[in-house]
């Protein structure tokens, strides 16, 4: 297959287009790898301007189907340590425009930077557009009423917008990439130069957008053009004709039926009676719902049913009147029927985002978490990723191992299951102006401990377990708080908001779902590795061709006949996926990234009483006689059953 590539060099302004030919390259994280093993970035530190960010479109892209524009990013994350993809729905929709595949971002600019790409009809045009870091601070905090991603969004809105006549889109990054490792890239959709509410979608996971800002110095990426077709060489699956007749001939059942089963969940489920995540997973997933920093272990079961049942008041109730019943619904840039962007009070609501910075850190009322998540988001944060660490946060100060003032926070958090329970709206909003607080606190750097939280969770436990170390217990650590999956010395990753097993296992990627996420199951070592390499060798191929999982029910049998119809392809999907998932191992063994034993006693106990909750009484008997040696035997069995079934090392 042939991609176009378009390689910026930030530092000495250089622009250059090539070809890119070859077996084996089907997609952006496969030409990512190439690219990142070329220039063994596995040796240099993750803000080095060597570490090159990749953003591109799938294959796909510029077809008809739907979920097929998913704009990609792929760079070394500074957070987990090694290669990391992250995904922004529907932006490839503008991108495609731009007339090509892929651009990569290397080298560092003087100073910030906007990129603006665009094709004028007959060329792709580049140019760079410098903002003084003054004066890009000086809009993140505050521009015409708004701060951070929406005011640097409206900003270049407003001084670029009536130079396109075409349609265009932004991404951008917030005070989060420059001051914490979790830093996110932030996109809405635009249309007739006006912001869509509800389409916010963000390439979040990993902190692409730190790397885009301090090891590039690029703050913002405008993109679009006149539209132009792609040319596939084989069927034209941008016709609607052909698509459709490459579909129904796999599932044997009309293309409009297919694409409605499969997708349910996301835009209206009737026998629950909602749609979304937000809608979706509340319902299912009862008193397992990670609460108060993953404090399950600690909450007998029936007291977390009457948590669950307050949120399902106060939280999820609301948003069903709000969002669903009004139908409050969009997407999130392509022309999509799934709808899946719920929205309510002006603002995109979606689970892990409202998850993390919500039930997760003591907020269980929707007008509450209007408060903590817009700050969060507009900060420009991994939300998932800020959300597990303000909750870590509030409970190290509700234990007193912080003090509020330390942190910059006004009060203490009411960041009990009594308080959730007897004052749910005063507790929620208090508990949510804290982490709306603590935010800006960490996004800004604005005091000694903040900057330390931005970090992350592993990184400043070690510095503040050396601080404070007169406030901890014997061999107790600011770790045993926290849940991160730990990858090396330092890598970590705030898991996805489910309390599954698969979701604590160090992998080469991980916090996304190239895991077995399923919540409420203990398996056997074994076999839960073996389900881990299955999700993960087709998330493989849904960030590598830039398709939103959300389609994945119809798309997975789909994708083998589009690559033959539509490119003569032959492709081996499983062969292709191991071989490149053992190139990410190995890129992560050469950086020095690889599986380490759980250093937090609140991982290792989610682990163990999991056992005892999800019903494997075998396991839950022998985690009772010796928590942390089983815990450790456990984890050991699954990684070398994963080792084995792949051929790799990837072992304790």
């Amino acid at each position: 297959m042939r991609f176009t590539v378009l390689k910026l060099n930030l530092g000495d302004g250089s622009v250059e287009s090539e070809e890119v030919e070859g077996e084996g390259i089907y997609g952006v994280i496969d030409y990512g790898i190439e690219l990142h093993e070329k220039l063994g970035t596995h040796s240099v530190d993750p803000y080095d301007p060597k570490n090159v960010v990749v953003m591109g479109r799938g294959p796909f892209a510029g077809s008809i189907l739907p979920g097929a524009h998913r704009l990609m990013f792929f760079f070394r994350s500074p957070l987990y340590g090694t290669l990391f993809p992250s995904a922004m729905g529907g932006a490839a929709y503008a991108f495609k425009n731009v007339g090509v595949d892929f651009v990569t971002f290397e080298g560092k600019a003087e100073k910030p930077v906007v990129v603006i790409l665009y094709n004028d009809g007959n060329n792709v045009r580049v140019a760079l557009h410098e903002i003084g870091l003054d004066r890009l601070i000086e809009i993140w905090r505050g521009y015409k009423g708004e701060e951070g991603v929406y005011a640097l969004t409206q900003y270049l809105i407003d001084t670029f917008g009536e130079r396109f006549d075409f349609e265009y889109r932004i991404a951008v990054v917030g005070p989060a990439a420059l001051n914490s490792n979790y830093g996110a890239i932030f996109s809405q959709t635009l249309r007739k130069g006006k912001r869509v509410v509800g389409s916010e979608d963000w390439a979040a996971r990993g902190g692409s957008g730190s790397v885009l800002l301090r090891a590039h110095n690029v703050v913002g990426i405008i993109f679009g053009g006149k539209p132009g077709k792609r040319a596939f060489p084989g069927e034209d699956i941008s016709s609607f004709r052909t698509a459709k007749t490459i579909v129904e001939g796999v599932h044997k059942k009309p293309y409009n039926d297919v694409i409605a089963e499969k997708t349910v969940k996301y835009k209206y489920n009737p026998k629950l009676k909602t749609g979304g995540t937000f809608g979706g997973n509340y319902p299912v997933e009862g008193d397992f719902v990670p609460i108060l920093n993953w404090g399950m272990p600690y909450i007998e079961k029936e007291e977390r049913i009457k948590v669950h049942e307050a949120i399902m008041k106060h939280y999820w109730e609301p948003f069903n009147k709000e969002a669903i019943e009004t139908k409050n619904w969009t997407n999130c840039g392509e022309p999509c029927p799934v709808v899946c962007k719920k929205y309510a009070n002006g603002h995109h609501i979606e689970y892990e985002p409202r998850e993390a910075n919500g039930p997760l850190s003591g907020v269980i009322t929707l007008r509450a978490s209007d408060i903590s998540v817009p700050a969060v988001d507009a900060m420009g944060f991994d939300a998932i990723e800020f959300g597990g660490t303000a909750a870590w946060v509030l409970e190290l100060v509700h234990r007193g191992l912080l003090k509020p003032e330390e942190v910059g926070l006004g009060d203490k958090p009411d960041f009990t299951k009594e308080a959730l329970l007897e004052r749910p709206v005063e507790a929620s909003e208090k508990n949510a102006k804290l982490v709306a607080e603590l935010a800006h606190r960490v996004a800004f750097a604005e005091n000694e401990i903040a900057k330390i939280i931005g970090l992350g969770k592993r990184k400043a436990s070690v510095i503040l377990d050396e601080k404070f170390k007169d406030r901890l217990k014997y061999g107790e650590s600011f770790k045993d708080y926290a849940v991160s999956t730990p990858l090396g010395e330092d890598g970590e990753m705030t898991p996805t908001m489910y309390w599954a097993i698969g979701n604590y296992i160090p992998l080469p990627i991980q916090g996304r779902y190239w895991t077995f996420y399923q919540f409420g199951v203990f398996l056997e070592p074994e076999e839960l590795a073996q389900k881990i390499i299955a999700s993960a060798l087709w998330e493989f191929w849904y960030d590598n061709v830039g398709w939103c999982r959300f389609h994945r029910g119809w798309m997975k049998p789909v994708l083998k006949a589009l690559f033959m119809d539509a490119y003569g392809e032959n492709v081996d999907m499983e062969e292709h996926a191991r071989k490149q998932l053992k190139r990410l191992i190995e890129f992560a063994r050469k950086a020095g990234y690889t599986p380490a034993f759980w250093d937090s006693m609140r991982v290792i106990d989610l682990v163990a009483r999991g056992s005892e909750e999800f019903g494997n009484e075998r396991w839950a008997e022998r985690f009772k006689i010796d928590k942390v040696g089983t815990a450790k035997e456990y984890l050991e069995r699954v990684l070398d059953a994963y080792s084995e079934e792949l051929g790799v090392e990837w072992r304790l």
